[in-house]
């Protein structure tokens, strides 16, 4: 073989190794701009510093990772949804039980046509609620059952999570928010378990009950009951997923009336019925301690 036929077999076996964002790369769909990837990964698997071309979005369907980014390691845990703008440098480090993640790219007309409503996707971000979580488990189905319908059901769901993924960031985001709204949050949020009445919030932040009631609905698009509420069907969906205590338990724990009253309001929320998340959460963490057992053997 001569010299110049050796090089070009030689250029053409690098160009055929897979790049670190393409390790693990189990199943690909392409649907109306968005390009989703199912990977696939082993325990302990470290992926080095890379990028993806296009912005995107990554739930973790199983498993979990610890990604280092800007200067930042962040967890990543089971039901997250971690969101990158284009060329975002990065690598990751899956834990023992590995992980099984959904990448969605978006291609650049696609984004442009969102970014306006998409601050989340302009920096790293993460976020993991009960709805984000609903949404990606409705996704990952859609994204394996190839039929009529699923491209239209993909890109809903992906741009009901972009949705959401604002709504919460936006919420949490104090920026811009006045003072007392800030406050307001805060005390929501270290005692949304308990019975909260809108006058005992108004006179923790010493403003007027109507003008907290009306001025948080315009700032937070929702108002205060719900917000309480989407707070405990969140936490709800965290002690359903990761630990085992009794339904009823969680259920009373934060505040539900009886254990029908949470179910009927867990399954409007998220689409799932408290059963089907303990269910399906059961049986991932017992795939991850076989995969923890294979990979200590």
């Amino acid at each position: 073989m001569s010299e110049g036929a050796s090089e070009s077999s030689a250029e053409s076996k690098v160009a055929n190794v897979p790049l670190p964002s393409e390790w693990g790369m189990t199943r690909r769909r392409s649907i109306g701009g968005f390009i989703l990837k199912e990977f696939i990964q082993p325990p302990l698997r470290r992926l080095p510093w890379h990028e993806h071309v296009q912005a995107s979005i990554c739930f973790v369907a199983a498993g979990s990772y610890t990604e280092q980014t800007r200067g930042r390691r962040t967890d990543c845990p089971r039901h997250s949804m971690v969101f990158k703008p284009a060329a975002e440098p990065h690598s990751d480090q899956f834990s023992g039980a590995g992980g099984t993640c959904l990448l969605v790219e978006m291609e650049t007309k696609r984004l442009q046509a969102i970014e306006p409503f998409a601050t989340v996707m302009g920096q790293p971000t993460i976020a993991r609620n009960a709805m984000l979580a609903a949404f990606g488990q409705h996704l990952y189905r859609e994204f394996r059952h190839e039929d009529g319908c699923s491209p239209l059901a993909v890109e809903g769901l992906i741009l009901e999570t972009l949705a959401e993924a604002e709504r919460s960031v936006g919420t949490n985001d104090a920026s811009g928010k006045p003072a007392w709204l800030v406050r307001a949050l805060d005390f929501i949020n270290d005692r949304f378990t308990e019975p909260l009445r809108l006058s005992s919030v108004a006179w923790a932040v010493d403003v007027h009950p109507s003008h907290l009631a009306r001025s948080f609905r315009k700032l937070c698009h929702c108002s205060i009951g719900e917000y309480v509420r989407r707070l405990r069907l969140e936490r709800a969906w965290v002690e359903l997923a990761d630990t085992d205590d009794a339904v009823t338990n969680i259920a009373l724990r934060l505040g539900f009336f009886d254990q029908s009253h949470f179910s009927r309001a867990f399954k409007r929320h998220t689409g799932f019925t408290p059963v089907q998340v303990r269910r399906a959460s059961r049986t991932e963490r017992r795939a991850g301690r076989s995969c923890e057992q294979s990979a200590e053997s």
